[in-house]
């Protein structure tokens, strides 16, 4: 056996089955067709070629003993134990049997069927995680449901899971799901899939119109029949589908939720991040050095508004609450939090010092670095962030071209020069203003009229290359055209693009060479650093020019600078993460579709930085906008308007979890819409938009 899993020991089944249900009494021994539910269900799971043996698992309950007994009448092994305990149930079976792989299959799907269940065991046997199921991203109908884990992992969940619900539930704690709202064991997990969405159809046995389902399906399909029969005989009869369409998936479950503790349910509490943004904003405006991580940015009341730390691609916020981080800070986070190369770096820098009465060697040796990457870069001057980079390159061109205008695409930072061309306005001189000019994206003859119109005017064309659009076949050519025929500087606002789109940025990708590049974010993991880098004419301007900083050459970012893009280029990061944003993008796309968002709700753009997009969206936008983030949030996961990947996200397990936490938080949303009423499951304060830069 392999260690932690038997992979090749002996399979069990363990049906869970009881007479005590609420909402549909005694289901597991009702009558259809002639036969007890939970006939269905053994005799089917005894055709599994993959399962050894099949143990019913009931309660010590007296009301269970017609359960019990006709399970032993068709020679299926019983055990009986808790009625609330079922963990405690499957670990005697386990223990009694002698298994070494569990098959979880509970006694409300009487269509369960045998091929499903020898599919997702084969899958386990094939793979190393602890727990393999058909449930975590549906495909297959609700009914089929199959879940297989490693005895080692019930056995250290029944040590470890106290809560009563995952007593009572027995996986929750396998497969973390619910990790929002209760205790997670961190198995690794794997899911099965089929080819075809068949999720819209419930084939379950748990209110009285699904046994209505199951009485006029049973008669209507062959003796022998598989899953495949019940779908050409609800595609044949789509009445028979209609009947408990209306039924939400998981709504026992979430039930049982409700009713837990003190009779309420329990979401993630966020008490500590609440108590501390009141506290904040007493010597804080807004509570937070940006917007764009403001509360303004998540469903207040119901995120996270404080990080206490991070590890790899995972935040802990200030009530212990854990997430997958598909923020990364907006963007700088490269590597991943606490990457071991990058610390290491900066603790051995921290011991000779930080900021010096003279540069360090660290300017020139990471100054060398850009140089040999970015193809525009011939000279480097650094400063701490991405609007010291932008408006240095302004201030470089004005002083070149002698000329004062400015146009500009995309988002360049918080100087007056670019803030003053959006709503954000407040506080920058008109005349000021009026020194800087839009051009839309995409669109080189509108930018060529206004060079036209000004043809001494304008310093210099600045934008982002490449990001939430990609440009259209010869359009950053025909920039570089004008800009050479008009005498401006084409100016690169790589912030973004730089080593995440490709080492040498946009413009190694596209082949556009502009006159200066504007690089930051990623190029130190996190530390404070941005450079200007470009043609050694315009950057020689810097001697005269006071482009100057004391925190420049602050030494512990610099070391930060070389470690990170050594690792970049020593493990071709870059090309790993568009790896996994492509899969990430399609995955999604595909678990979009699956809850009936119709292409209204998708991810597009580039593999390196999949972008969410909100294409006429059936309700008001910043609402499906916090809709989404709010339940994101409660399921583990923090998503804003794209994927921000990391090296650490390089991971399936990572993937596999993300993409959980995804179809959990969508599946409310779905709800949310089809409620007619969608505000009314917002449980805090809306997102508010900055504003728009496109």
């Amino acid at each position: 056996m392999s260690p932690g899993h038997g992979r090749r020991g002996k399979t069990v089944a363990i049906v869970q089955a009881r007479m005590r249900s609420e909402r549909l009494p005694g289901k597991a021994m009702v009558d259809i067709a002639g036969k007890p539910a939970i006939h269905y269900v053994l005799t089917r799971i005894a055709g599994a070629a993959n399962v050894d043996e099949v143990w019913l698992a009931c309660s010590e309950d007296s009301a269970d003993d017609p359960l019990a007994a006709y399970a032993e009448g068709l020679d299926t092994r019983v055990l009986r134990g808790s009625e609330n305990d079922v963990m405690s149930r499957f670990a005697s079976v386990a223990a009694k049997a002698g298994a070494d792989v569990i098959v979880r299959v509970t006694g409300d799907c009487p269509f369960t069927d045998p091929a499903v269940i020898d599919r997702v065991v084969a899958a386990f046997h094939a793979g190393d995680a602890d727990f393999v199921s058909n449930t975590q991203h549906r495909s297959y109908p609700d009914g089929l449901d199959v879940e297989v884990f490693s005895r080692d992992a019930l056995d250290r969940a029944d040590r470890e899971a106290t809560d009563p619900f995952l007593r009572l539930h027995v996986s929750p704690y396998l497969h973390g799901r619910l990790r929002d709202r209760l205790p997670w064991g961190g198995f690794s997990i794997a899911q099965v899939f089929q080819d075809q969405d068949f999720s819209h159809l419930r084939w379950t046995l748990d209110e009285p119109e699904d046994l209505e389902f199951f009485r006029r399906a049973v008669p209507d399909l062959p003796a022998e029949f598989g899953w495949l029969d019940v779908v050409a005989l609800v595609t044949r009869r789509p009445d028979l589908a209609r009947i408990n369409r209306r039924r939400k998936l998981y709504e026992g479950t979430e039930r049982d939720l409700k009713a837990r503790s003190d009779g309420s349910n329990q979401p993630r509490s966020y008490a500590a991040s609440n108590a501390f943004f009141e506290r904040a904003l007493r010597t804080i405006p807004l509570a937070s050095q940006t917007f764009s991580k403001s509360h303004q940015q998540v469903v207040r009341g119901a995120a996270p508004l404080f990080i206490a730390s991070g590890q790899g691609c995972r935040v802990t916020d200030l009530d212990g609450n854990s997430y997958i981080d598909h923020i990364l800070g907006l963007l700088p986070v490269i590597l991943g939090y606490r990457d071991p190369d990058v610390d290491a770096a900066v603790e051995a820098q921290l011991d000779a010092g930080i900021t010096f009465s003279m540069p360090s060697p660290l300017e020139a040796e990471l100054a060398e670095r850009l140089v040999r990457l970015i193809p525009c870069a011939e000279m480097v001057r650094f400063g701490k962030n991405g609007s010291d980079a932008t408006s240095g390159a302004i201030r470089l061109a004005r002083a070149h071209t002698g000329r004062d205008k400015v146009a500009v695409c995309g988002y360049h930072g918080w100087h007056d020069w670019y803030i003053g061309t959006t709503s954000r306005h407040l506080g920058v001189p008109a005349a000021v203003r009026a020194l800087s000019a839009t051009f839309p994206f995409n669109d080189a003859d509108a930018l060529a009229d206004m060079l036209a119109a000004a043809p001494d005017g304008y310093a210099a064309i600045i934008l982002e290359p490449d990001g939430v659009t990609a440009p259209v076949p010869g359009f950053l050519e025909r920039l570089r055209e004008l800009a050479d025929r008009y005498g401006v500087v084409l100016v690169f606002d790589e912030i973004i693009t730089g080593f995440r789109m490709g080492l040498g940025g946009a413009q190694e990708v596209h082949g556009v060479i502009p006159d200066l590049a504007c690089v930051g974010k990623a190029v130190a993991n996190g530390l404070p650093l941005a450079a200007l880098v470009g043609r050694r004419d315009v950057m020689r301007r810097a001697e005269e020019v006071f482009f100057s900083t004391t925190f420049g050459g602050e030494t512990l970012s610099l070391a930060a600078g070389i470690a990170t893009l050594d690792k970049l280029e020593r493990q071709d990061v870059p090309r790993r993460l568009a790896a996994r944003g492509a899969a990430l993008m399609a995955e999604a796309n595909a678990l979009t579709a699956r809850h009936g968002f119709d292409g209204t709700v998708r991810f597009q753009g580039g593999d390196w930085w999949p972008r969410l997009v909100l294409d006429d969206p059936p309700v008001d936008r910043d609402l499906l906008i916090s809709l989404l983030r709010q339940e994101f949030n409660a399921n583990g996961l923090l998503l804003g308007a794209s994927f921000n990947l990391c090296l650490a996200h390089d991971d399936d397990q990572v993937t596999r979890e993300t993409l959980a936490a995804m179809d959990a938080g969508l599946a409310i949303v779905r709800q949310a819409l089809d409620s007619g009423d969608p505000a009314g499951w917002l449980k805090g304060e809306p997102v508010k938009p900055t504003f728009s830069v496109r």
